[in-house]
């Protein structure tokens, strides 16, 4: 619900090509016996102990036409079931504007695994988006949406109200898995209906009327730069119910004509009900993804003439005639259709493994001057571009055309190469042949700075959260038969070790990591958390740092500040072992003793991320530039807030009365404002106080530098966010294509 598909046809589509689904009808395994929470609605008014409301203006998500509020116009109870009824106003100016309902648990009611069901009736009607579904409890766990997760059990378009869907919304780029159930003879608006999912560790099953008619057991979740976080993540955390109706939007399209605000637009609900069972097992395996194996021919290419390895696709109304013989294809285009994609002619699965260097190649021509779009992307990770949309210009003269792009993230064995010939306006035919795509090298990955993870840390899963038994990265030695484990109760991940009694040095149990690559004189911080079951001692060291910090039954927050002597491969080790006691350690984190880090850029992406909110359309790469490297953000659409487009560093330390100066480069192919800011995370409670102010800059075709000195007046804040928001700064959207450059970004202490 928070995020909705292009057209419902690309839903589709995506739907059948990721993910592995287990068989389908599966029985409830649930009874009355496992009910553990319900609301039947009987009361006279919604019940204030278990339900908010929400308030959203419009547009908040998915270009939404609603506002949402408490009024009893659009959400109450009546005959014992909760009404939710869209409005529709005719304001004094003539404008139009929509209110609805939206109610959710969170707070009151959070729920990790279980059966969770709804009797309910849907609204009728063009435009209408009712949803019953689900969020995390607390949203900034994994990391902001889609990476935190999403579980929506009853969506129902309100012009096709045979057809329910069941979606699952995860990862970070954005994936989902999708189901639907279609009735044959009645429908779900003019009678009430029964939906649930039954949520359990690693499997997801969705049913309709009692009938399980979806499963679900492959997602994952990871921040850009990190590994996957330990399956089944993000689905391993409290999440709470919401029901809502929303009016209009991307994938319901809008409210027309036929559109009545009356009780045809009402969305009843009967009961809600949670089951529970008393314990879930939660060592739980993904199951294995295809292996990334290419195959090429005998020149290295990947690509295959065949006909049968070709697909032909066209939406919208977009058509064509098309031929494929012996890699040659021919596209005589009848309609172009109103999108890109409506004209398309695809080839995949291309294994792309990370590290690799690619060459993308072909010839083309057309009978007359048009244009075309070709891009290599990723179904099966949110339709990002691994090689960005590129318009190319054919003549019938025939030319060749040739790329080469770098495998950063990830591997991806399910990649696929498109040539998109849609609105183009023109229907002039096309020839395309002699298509390569060839792996012509490797990327050293620790000289490209991705080592280095996104938040500036050196330590890799420091949090404790990724790999097999959340241990990946780190070697350990044993010495005693300690336990040594991760713990896993209530979103607590802490490394723990148990040692028996009579071992005799704190080496007996070591955790470490190796291959830091320091220079000389550059000074690091190390910081960790750490407590014990009693009063003791642990041993850190990196090189000839050693250390030996006390530790107590309360949590406490450990920092030390290292010089590097000289430049050396280093290894960090943490010796655990104490003589019948358990220690827990979290948050291990190495990074440079700077404000922030990679300014220069000259380590790639390394701690820098891109948010791209849904409305909005943008992408990073660090291109070179006489020597220099540089950020730059490819725009299509700003989206209709400033905050949709940033560029942004966190865990920045401000401490109270420090005077701070900030500086950087910047420039744009067209004349436009941006703005910087350095602010509170308001991720947890919305409080997101910019502690520098808010600066913007106007910025053209040249470089210029920006800079600003101030004072933190707040109290000390280790975990500041830079940002520099690209979006509708001013107010003003931008839908025209364009680039903004990014540069020496400096954030240093003042004298």
């Amino acid at each position: 619900m928070k995020i909705t598909k292009k057209t419902a046809a690309l839903a589709l589509i995506a739907a059948t090509v990721i993910g592995h689904l287990s068989a389908q009808g599966k029985p409830s395994n649930y009874t009355d016996a496992d009910l553990v929470w319900q609301e039947d609605f009987n009361g006279k008014k919604i019940n204030s102990k278990d339900w908010n409301f929400e308030f959203h203006q419009p547009g908040w998500v998915n270009n939404e036409l609603q506002s949402y509020g408490n009024s009893p116009k659009n959400t109450y109870v009546k005959d014992g079931c909760l009404v939710i009824q869209p409005i529709k106003t005719t304001n004094k100016d003539g404008t139009v504007s929509y209110t609805s309902g939206r109610i959710n648990t969170q707070g009151k009611h959070s729920f990790t695994y279980g059966r969770i069901e709804a009797r309910l009736k849907v609204p009728q009607g063009q435009g209408y988006l009712p949803a019953f579904w689900m969020m995390p409890e607390d949203e900034s766990f994994y990391g902001q949406w889609p990476k935190c997760g999403e579980i929506d059990i009853m969506e129902v378009l309100g012009h096709d109200i045979k057809t329910v869907y069941g979606t699952l919304h995860f990862g970070e780029p954005h994936n989902q898995q999708q189901g639907t159930c279609t009735l044959e003879n009645d429908n779900f608006a003019e009678s009430f209906h029964e939906f649930a999912v039954e949520w359990e560790p690693g499997e997801m099953r969705f049913y309709c009327d009692g009938k399980n008619y979806f499963t679900v057991n492959d997602w994952y979740t990871r921040r850009q730069g990190f590994e996957d976080v330990t399956f089944p993540a993000p689905f391993d955390q409290p999440f709470y119910i919401i029901l809502n109706v929303a009016v209009g939007g991307d994938w319901p399209g809008y409210p027309d004509d036929t559109t009545t605000f009356d009780e045809k637009a009402q969305m009843l609900v009967d009961y809600v009900k949670v089951y529970q069972k008393k314990e879930y097992n939660e060592d739980v395996d993904k199951p294995e993804a295809p292996k990334a194996v290419a195959v090429a021919d005998g020149s290295g290419n990947m690509v295959s003439p065949k006909e049968e390895k070709w697909g032909f696709l066209n939406f919208q109304g977009g058509s064509a005639n098309y031929s494929c013989k012996n890699g040659n294809i021919d596209i005589k285009p009848i309609t172009d259709g109103p999108v890109l994609h409506a004209i398309q002619v695809v080839q995949g699965p291309m294994p792309l493994v990370k590290g690799g260097i690619y060459r993308y190649s072909f010839d083309a021509s057309a009978d007359q001057e048009r244009t075309i779009v070709a891009c290599i992307s990723a179904p099966n990770n949110g339709w990002i571009r691994y090689l960005q949309d590129t318009t190319i210009t054919l003549t019938p003269e025939k030319k060749h055309f040739t790329w080469e792009f770098k495998m950063l993230e990830f591997t991806d064995p399910t990649a696929r190469i498109e040539f998109n010939c849609g609105n183009q306006n023109s229907l002039a035919p096309i020839h395309i042949s002699n298509v390569r795509l060839e792996k012509i090298g490797e990327i050293d990955l620790s000289s490209a700075g991705l080592n280095l993870l996104p938040d500036g840390n050196m330590i890799h899963n420091g949090q404790f959260q990724e790999g097999k038994g959340r241990l990946a990265s780190w070697k350990i030695d044993n010495k005693i038969n300690a336990e040594v484990k991760v713990t896993n109760d209530n979103g607590r991940r802490e490394l723990m070790v148990a040692c028996p009694a009579g071992m005799t040095s704190f080496s007996d149990v070591t955790v470490s990591q190796d291959g830091f690559a320091l220079p000389q004189g550059k000074q690091y911080i190390l910081r960790f958390d750490a407590y014990a079951s009693r009063n003791c001692k642990i041993g850190v060291q990196l090189g000839k740092f050693k250390e030996f910090p006390a530790l107590t039954t309360k949590k406490a927050h450990f920092e030390y500040l290292i010089t590097i002597p000289k430049t050396n491969e280093y290894v960090f080790e943490m010796m655990l072992a104490n003589s019948g006691a358990t220690v827990f350690v979290d948050n291990v984190s190495l990074k440079e003793n700077s404000c922030l880090l990679n300014g220069e850029f000259n380590s790639g992406m390394a701690a820098w991320e891109l948010y791209a909110h849904q409305n909005s359309k943008a992408n990073v790469e660090i291109e070179e530039n006489a020597g220099n490297k540089e950020a730059v953000l490819s725009i299509d659409n700003t989206g209709n807030l400033d905050w949709m487009i940033q560029l942004k560093q966190t865990g920045i330390l401000l401490e109270k009365g420090k005077k701070y100066h900030v500086s950087l480069k910047a420039k744009s192919d067209m004349k436009r404002t941006i703005m910087w800011a350095l602010q509170r995370d308001g991720s947890k409670d919305d409080n997101w106080i910019p502690y520098s102010g808010t600066l913007k800059m106007n910025i053209s075709d040249e470089y210029q530098t920006f800079e600003h000195t101030f004072t933190m007046a707040n109290t000390t804040d280790p975990n500041v966010i830079f940002t520099i928001s690209m979006g509708a700064v001013d107010g003003k959207q931008i839908s025209t294509a364009h680039k903004v450059y990014i540069d020496d970004v400096v954030v240093e202490e003042a004298q």
